[in-house]
């Protein structure tokens, strides 16, 4: 199997845009809300959005970016009509099309997407991260790069898998994300593994505490370890998601970071000094 949605795009301009744009919206969220998708469909790839069936003939399209793009159309254009062919496409060959379509489901109060989304973290971690012994029989080097460099593709899928199951109330991606957040080989893994720890930090803490999950104390590691700016970005600005006191706590330990730059602690202080605002506006009403 590939793992590559770009795999039937015959331009390698178009398709290093495109991956870019699915990169960002794999680590943010949405897929580019400061850019034009249609646009962009029409003038790199000639494909017109402009009506539903016009849509529905793009999921439908060889280019795995293209069907994301129209999923996330159709799921904005006709709303919970949508539904039945994002179902279809959870059986999509590509994993980023099968998240995508999960996570579009689960905006549309749709949880069909549990178990796909389950058995896809199985596969792709199945030992949540755990470092693999190396083959004594593989000594070449290129070949133990590339071997690694498919397993952290691999565990990138995984993560993208537990932030769906997170979003849907399923928390059984907690162990890999407390692994990834701080031993994460790619920066793009510790930001997914953060967004993973951050919906599961919404929940009850006395939940987490019976299941025995502490997503804000591995959150409190990750602002004072992190050495990447991105990351450390990513998550000073998620936890602004979390109740006030536990986007504090974490806002605090960004904020002494003896890793990041002046810049960096100062961006965490603006993010504390406003969650603060937010707790004593909130404790005055």
């Amino acid at each position: 199997m590939e793992y590559s949605i770009f795999k039937n795009t015959s331009s390698r301009y178009i398709s290093i845009l495109l991956l870019l744009v699915l990169m960002i919206s794999t680590i943010e969220g949405s897929l580019f809300p400061h850019l034009d998708i249609e646009k962009l469909l029409r003038e790199e790839l000639g494909i017109y959005t402009d009506t539903t069936e016009q849509i529905l003939q793009a999921a439908k399209s060889e280019n795995g970016f293209v069907r994301i793009c129209a999923l996330e159309l159709l799921k904005d254009r006709i709303g919970t009509k949508a539904i039945p062919t994002l179902k279809e496409a959870l059986d999509d060959q590509e994993m980023e099309v099968r998240w995508r379509a999960a996570h579009l489901l689960g905006t549309l109060d749709d949880k069909s997407g549990l178990l796909r989304m389950r058995q896809d973290l199985m596969e792709f971690a199945p030992n949540n991260g755990a470092p693999v012994p190396l083959d004594p029989n593989v000594t070449d080097p290129n070949e133990i790069k590339e071997r690694e460099g498919k397993r952290n593709l691999r565990l990138s899928y995984a993560l993208d898998a537990a932030t769906v199951l997170a979003e849907l109330g399923d928390r059984r991606g907690y162990e890999l994300a407390a692994r990834m957040a701080l031993e994460g080989a790619w920066a793009v893994q510790r930001k997914k593994a953060i967004q993973v720890l951050v919906e599961i930090a919404k929940v009850d803490e006395r939940i987490l505490a019976a299941e025995g999950k502490d997503p804000v104390i591995v959150l409190c590691a990750v602002a004072e370890f992190e050495k990447e700016p991105t990351v450390f970005g990513k998550l000073t600005s998620s936890v602004e998601e979390l109740r006030g006191d536990i986007a504090a706590r974490v806002l605090e330990k960004a904020m002494s970071s003896r890793h990041q730059s002046e810049l960096m602690r100062n961006v965490a202080k603006r993010r504390l000094e406003r969650v603060r605002a937010k707790i004593k506006a909130a404790e005055g009403d």
